[in-house]
């Protein structure tokens, strides 16, 4: 009675184990404000998967595997995740794919391993495939398997890369697909010495394929580094000329002061009143072009907020700030070089795409109690297109430009940060807060 009550128990939990982090791996990887708490979308999720958990348990009673419940998973994880967020999360169903099928493939490989020691030993016999306390045994392991993996792969780039690269995704899934296939069959004690040659060769082909796309994970960081690295030096120069051309401009105005204040003190001799005050409206509004320079206390937001405001005002994009003085924060100042740059350089991108009449950028920077938050608006184009695709770039450098989205969350996920965005009618609102101290 126990042992079928621990059989029963261990099988529905390896079914609800693997639907629940994987529907929470892609809900938080990929995440759509769903204004729902995290204990009230955990219940969903169980709630919403017990139907697809005890069709699943109970078609072991019919066949111990079968790939048709394999196909079941992928689907039913797909609706949930499109349905919760609204149809928002795109480009999720090759991914979703391969996450199922890479978790089956590992039940499939130890259930092969298990085989293999089975038929070498003399002594140990574990039945992995019939009802039984093996099988209860792993079943749990699956399960904290499943949780592992998705630990993982939401701290790890992996999923990242292939959602962005719709080539590697393809291969990957297919390659998946080909292993779920090929190695199912094991289930059905149709076991030979070659199906672990075969694994063999399945396994060092796909460590050939991660090494491929290793080396194109490294070359496309290493892009981004230097990419960041030219952005600062070149931040530090142009912070390096504006600083001198307003230290060159102030002198020039400061010499000609006392010539201004004659001309000034001609036009009051002479009751000339409203001369005089477009003179001194014409001198304030020059001496105002000159001084104004961000100055927070925090050199690196001095100096990419400078930089990203002349690139803005070469654009024609009216860029208006409100920065408190912040002084020294815990955070790198080249963590806060890739937050703030990107998200300077997606609001300029943005407003490129809009008439010139249209084009504004709104940064608001302060500190308070221990927490930086950081308020930033721009124009949009009305099309509802430009809407659902905000983060998409127009761009060649699509992979960089993904990865720069990713990098600012991994800043705010670094710092405990959190972050959330609303895209109205024709601008777009993103706000941050990040903990620093």
């Amino acid at each position: 009675m126990y042992k079928h009550l621990l059989f029963w128990t261990t099988e529905y939990l390896n079914y609800f184990s693997l639907i629940f982090w994987g529907i929470k791996l892609f809900l938080e990887k990929y995440e759509v404000e769903t204004n729902k708490k995290e204990w009230v979308e955990n219940i969903i999720i169980i709630v919403a998967s017990v139907p697809v958990v005890w069709f699943c348990g109970f078609n072991y009673k019919f066949v111990v595997y079968s790939n048709a419940i394999t196909y079941i998973l992928i689907l039913f994880m797909n609706l949930f995740v499109r349905i919760y967020t609204k149809w928002k999360a795109k480009k999720l169903s090759a991914l979703v794919a391969i996450y199922v099928h890479g978790m089956r493939l590992i039940d499939l490989l130890i259930v092969t391993v298990v085989f293999e020691i089975d038929r070498m030993s003399r002594f140990a016999h574990w039945d992995l495939i019939n009802a039984g306390v093996a099988r209860s045994i792993f079943m749990i392991i699956l399960s904290v398997t499943y949780y592992l993996v998705y630990k993982i792969l939401k701290k790890g780039l992996l999923l990242d890369y292939l959602y962005e690269n719709t080539l590697y995704r393809r291969i990957i899934y297919v390659y998946s697909f080909i292993g779920i296939i090929c190695f199912f069959q094991v289930y059905r004690f149709d076991y030979s010495e070659r199906l672990l040659q075969f694994w063999t060769f399945y396994l060092v082909c796909l460590f050939i394929v991660c090494g491929v796309f290793m080396f194109y994970f490294l070359l496309i960081k290493e892009k981004e580094k230097k990419r960041l690295l030219y952005m600062r030096n070149s931040m530090l120069e142009a912070n390096y000329q504006s600083l001198r051309k307003a230290y060159d401009e102030n002198r020039m105005m400061y010499h000609d002061f006392k010539n201004h204040m004659l001309v000034m003190n001609q036009l009051l001799q002479e009751e000339k009143s409203k001369e005089a005050l477009e003179y001194i409206g014409t001198y304030i509004h020059g001496t105002l072009s000159i001084n104004q320079r961000v100055e927070s206390g925090c050199k690196i937001i001095d100096i990419i907020v400078n930089y990203k405001i002349a690139e803005a005002v070469e654009k024609q994009i009216n860029f208006t700030y409100e920065i408190d003085f912040i002084s020294q924060i815990d955070i790198k100042d080249n963590d806060m070089c890739v937050l703030l740059a990107n998200l300077l350089d997606n609001a300029i991108e943005a407003c490129e795409k809009v008439e010139e009449e249209r084009r504004l950028i709104y940064l608001r920077i302060k500190r308070q109690n221990q927490m930086l938050l950081i308020f930033i608006k721009n124009a949009i184009q009305e099309r509802e297109t430009e809407k659902r695709e905000f983060f998409k770039t127009s761009k060649n450098n699509k992979e960089l430009h993904g990865l720069g989205i990713k990098c600012i969350d991994n800043v705010i996920q670094k710092y405990d940060g959190h972050k959330e965005y609303s895209i109205q009618k024709d601008n777009f609102e993103l706000y941050i807060s990040l903990p620093v101290d």
